[in-house]
């Protein structure tokens, strides 16, 4: 009887708080939903982390009728995807699957949620593809960039793309909130691994390479238009993840050694054009031979600044 009385009393606060959010939302003019609308995905998240698929659904079903007496279409759309996304990862949890797995399935509800907000109910939350397409075309003229290729095409590829991205990085950003509310509250979850702990297979780094190739190729081997814009494309994501990784690899020689002041002139070196194809060359080193793991032996060794291994 407790603890029933102890889950409908929890309940009720989840909905509640939801209740108040989807308020203050409205008071602010939309603010908040417009900014960070994700933040509605925890209450569902950690009730149904704590008591399980089942009352999750009763929580999220009462706060979706709940929004539709204090909330815009938009808001509700919102929060419903905000829910499914809270039930999968709190059932994750419960059921101790990887972090691998909650963030992946995070990040494709988060991307179905974007795909509907942008192309299929663009006019309903205020969107204009074609205007935004528009401008990225004008944007790539100014710069002199795709002029061989069809731009439409092209622009299409980068708010694809950009979509993905926004949708990873909300993905990351309930990943992470939602383990530490989590270890807060004491509910078990399994440990997330260090931005260091990360490595990319060697077939990613072979991969890299071949497009890399391919790109500074492609006047030789004469590709048409639909090709090229697909090559751009996939040069664009493939520069960005080596320069990531790379960075990542760098700070991590840094971190052993101890020398924190030169991290920042690393990030900094990310954006300086020819630096960071030499910062993107180390990040496809560390996809084939993994550079972390010769560092830490390095350091282990105590041969980074001296046979004592004193720092």
């Amino acid at each position: 009887m407790v603890t029933q009385t102890r889950k409908l009393t929890e309940g009720a606060m989840m909905v509640a708080l939801v209740g108040l959010m989807l308020f203050v939302n409205l008071q602010l003019g939309g603010m908040p939903e417009a900014l960070m609308y994700w933040i509605l995905t925890f209450p569902i998240l950690i009730y149904t982390a704590k008591y399980g698929i089942r009352n999750g659904l009763i929580a999220a079903f009462s706060t979706t009728l709940l929004s539709f007496m204090i909330s815009s279409p938009t808001t509700i759309f919102y929060l419903f995807s905000c829910n499914v996304c809270g039930l999968f990862y709190g059932e994750g949890v419960r059921k101790k699957w990887k972090n691998g797995v909650l963030y992946m399935g995070t990040a494709v509800f988060t991307f179905l949620s974007y795909l509907v907000t942008t192309f299929f109910l663009a006019s309903l939350f205020g969107y204009d593809p074609k205007e935004d397409i528009e401008m990225i075309s004008q944007l790539l003229s100014l710069f002199h960039i795709g002029q061989d290729l069809d731009l439409a095409k092209l622009t299409g590829m980068i708010i694809l793309v950009s979509t993905i991205l926004l949708s990873a990085m909300q993905a990351l950003c309930i990943h992470l909130f939602a383990h530490v509310l989590l270890m807060r509250l004491h509910i078990e979850t399994r440990k997330i691994k260090t931005i260091f702990e990360i490595h990319l297979p060697s077939y990613a780094g072979l991969l890299i390479f071949f497009i890399w190739v391919l790109y500074f190729m492609r006047n030789v081997i004469k590709l048409n238009q639909e090709v090229l814009g697909i090559l751009v494309f996939l040069y664009g994501i493939a520069k960005v993840t080596a320069i990531f990784y790379g960075v990542i690899s760098l700070c991590y020689a840094l971190l052993l050694s101890k020398q924190k002041k030169f991290v920042f002139l690393v990030l900094l070196a990310a954006f300086v054009p020819y630096v960071q194809m030499a910062i993107g060359c180390i990040g496809i080193l560390d996809m084939f031979i993994d550079l972390k793991d010769i560092y830490l032996q390095i350091w282990k060794r105590g041969v980074i600044r001296g046979s004592s291994g004193e720092f």
